[in-house]
């Protein structure tokens, strides 16, 4: 298992999503397109050791580090206006195309630069490109659920850009350099001093807007590499010589609850709400499959949702007809088939429960759990 298999954030985690992904980023595909890659040597300047040798070492380096090999095309393009790094992957495509801005070039020196190429580099190994864009959505739940994915591939991004150039502050200076846009000239790297910033932001609640964001405040994305480098796995895999202060699991969900600190829990919250009524409605759907709702069905229900939603449940099925209640279950299905799979498989373990105290024919309430599963998506 190279690194970037091994330190890959584990929040960022493709199974969750409905995609698919090749087995190998470098596999070949019949899909391939050249247009991207002739427009780039028709308006770029393509890296070469004899055209640019420290850009071109730097590369080397962070190949040489990773311990992949390198199949990517490296440009350099005039722009004085942005500090940009991009990985321009061609979806099922067989290379990529790595851009670097002629600005992000100026302002970072060889060593920094490793880290940015390290984290473009990542984003095409996790095939990050593969993953549904925020903006394909018109689904709220979705949209904020890839949001959150988006995030954290640029964690696990950061963390090969770190390994990448070898050091910790290089990597962080980087990050400070492009997020204010200034040089050494005008910073000093006390990085203690930006941890009370991110401090600060959470003791005023964070920043709402931010749950709108593709990446990371950048303070917690420091954060993020510091208690990474503070890992037991990592100290342990690069013999550092130091004991690791927390177990990667432990970071991750540092992490994961220190971003949330930041962007709120609107996502987690919403993603509660909306398993409880696939699980209220699912549970519905099983106990009526024999077009029954016994008392021993309404006391189980009672106990799992309480007083309330069991009169408003018994007085609804009196009231409709049997074609209301299963739309009803149908549009809460499909709004929960927009949860990551754990969610989906949580709803799934949950009312398979209920097969063994149905007081109808069990076949039928498993038929159902197969129709559950099958509009979840799962």
């Amino acid at each position: 298992m190279n690194v970037l298999d091994q330190f890959r954030y584990s929040k960022d985690d493709p199974s969750q999503l409905n995609i698919s992904l090749k087995k190998d980023p470098y596999e070949k595909s019949n899909n391939n397109n050249g247009n991207n890659l002739n427009h780039l040597l028709s308006t770029s300047v393509k890296v070469s050791k004899e055209i640019f040798p420290n850009i071109h070492s730097a590369i080397e380096n962070v190949f040489n580090r990773l311990k992949i090999k390198n199949n990517l095309n490296f440009f350099i393009t005039a722009n004085h206006l942005q500090i940009q790094a991009t990985c321009s992957a061609m979806p099922m495509g067989d290379s990529a195309e790595i851009i670097l801005t002629s600005k992000l070039v100026e302002l970072l020196n060889e060593e920094e630069l490793e880290s940015i190429i390290a984290h473009e580099v990542a984003h095409f190994y996790y095939q990050h490109a593969l993953y549904p864009q925020p903006s394909s959505t018109k689904n709220r739940l979705e949209y904020l659920n890839l949001l959150n994915f988006s995030r954290a591939a640029e964690i696990s991004a950061d963390r090969i850009g770190f390994i990448g150039c070898g050091n910790l502050e290089t990597s962080l200076r980087a990050m400070l350099k492009i997020t204010s846009g200034l040089s050494e000239k005008h910073l000093k790297f006390n990085f203690s001093n930006y941890l009370d910033q991110l401090r600060e932001l959470k003791e005023t609640k964070g920043d709402p807007n931010l749950m709108y964001s593709t990446h990371p405040n950048f303070l917690n994305r420091m954060q993020a590499l510091i208690w990474f480098s503070m890992s037991n796995e990592y100290n342990e895999h690069f013999n550092t010589g130091k004991k690791g202060t927390f177990d990667l699991k432990n970071v991750d969900d540092k992490i994961y609850e220190s971003i949330k600190k930041v962007i709120g829990d609107e996502v987690e919250y919403s993603n509660r709400e909306v398993v409880s009524r696939a699980l209220m409605w699912g549970s519905i759907d099983i106990f009526l499959s024999d077009k029954k709702f016994s008392k021993k069905e309404q006391e189980i229900f009672k106990k799992n949702f309480g007083d309330k939603s069991t009169e408003s449940i018994v007085s609804l099925i009196k009231i409709s007809n049997p074609k209301s209640i299963q739309e009803k279950i149908r549009k809460t299905l499909e709004e929960a088939s927009k949860l990551l799979k754990k969610d989906k498989e949580k709803i799934v373990n949950e009312l398979s429960k209920l097969i063994k105290v149905v007081d109808g024919d069990k076949k039928i309430a498993e038929n159902t759990i197969i129709k559950i599963k099958t509009s979840l998506k799962l």
